[in-house]
C-alpha cells in the first residue's frame, strides 16, 4: 500500500469564530492578540484581533463573535517563530513574528499582553509547524521556573527543518482591510 501524501490544510474563508471554535479536530489555541496591519496604510496600526489556530491554519477575527475572519493563513512554509524586539513599543511590549522559509512570503507580526502569553503562543506555533514535519518531540513546556528566558527562546526561535511541496500552490492566504475607518469621519 502506497504511503498517503500529506498536504497542508487550507484556511476556510467563510466561517465564524464560534463555529470554528466548535469544529471537529479541535482548536490548538485561541485568544486575543494585537496584529500588525498588513497594508501600507495600516503598518503602524496594531488592532486587537481574536486569533484561532485550527488544523495548522491561523485565523484572525475582529472579535470572538465575528461571522467571518478578517484574514487567515496556513502555516505551510513557515519555519520560524521569534520575538520581534524591533517592533517593541510602549503599546506592543511583547511582540513576536512568524517567518516563512521564502522571503517572497509575508512575515506575520503579533503582540501578546504578557511574557507568559507570548511564550505560550510562540511554543504552540512552533509545535504546530514542527508537528506537520514529523518533529513530534518539540515540547510545549512554557514553564520558566529557572527564569532563563534565553534558553527558552533559543529553542523556540531555532528554524524548523521543513521542505516545501514541489507542486505549485495558489496563495491560499487572504486578508480583508483591517479597519473600517468610517467611524473617524465627521457626522454629516
Amino acid at each position: 500500500m502506497a504511503a498517503e501524501e500529506m498536504h497542508w490544510p487550507v484556511p476556510m474563508k467563510a466561517i465564524g469564530a464560534q463555529n470554528l471554535l466548535t469544529m471537529p479536530g479541535g482548536v490548538a489555541k485561541a485568544g486575543y492578540l494585537h496584529k500588525k496591519g498588513g497594508t501600507q496604510l495600516q503598518l503602524l496600526k496594531w488592532p486587537l484581533r481574536f486569533v484561532i489556530i485550527h488544523k495548522r491554519c491561523v485565523y484572525y477575527f475582529k472579535s470572538s463573535t465575528s461571522a467571518s475572519p478578517q484574514g487567515a493563513f496556513s502555516l505551510s512554509g513557515y519555519n520560524r517563530v521569534m520575538r520581534a524586539a524591533e517592533e517593541t513599543t510602549s503599546n506592543n511590549v511583547f511582540p513576536f513574528k512568524i517567518i516563512h522559509i521564502s522571503k517572497k512570503h509575508r512575515t506575520w507580526f503579533f503582540s501578546a499582553s504578557s511574557e507568559e502569553e507570548r511564550k505560550s503562543w510562540m511554543a504552540l506555533l512552533r509545535r504546530e509547524i514542527g508537528h506537520f514535519h514529523e518533529k513530534k518531540d518539540l515540547p510545549l513546556d512554557t514553564s520558566d521556573s529557572s527564569s532563563d528566558t534565553d534558553s527558552f527562546y533559543g529553542a523556540v526561535e531555532r528554524p524548523v527543518d521543513i521542505s516545501l511541496s514541489p507542486y505549485p500552490t495558489d496563495n491560499e492566504d487572504y486578508e480583508h482591510d483591517d479597519e473600517d475607518d468610517s467611524y473617524l469621519e465627521p457626522d454629516s
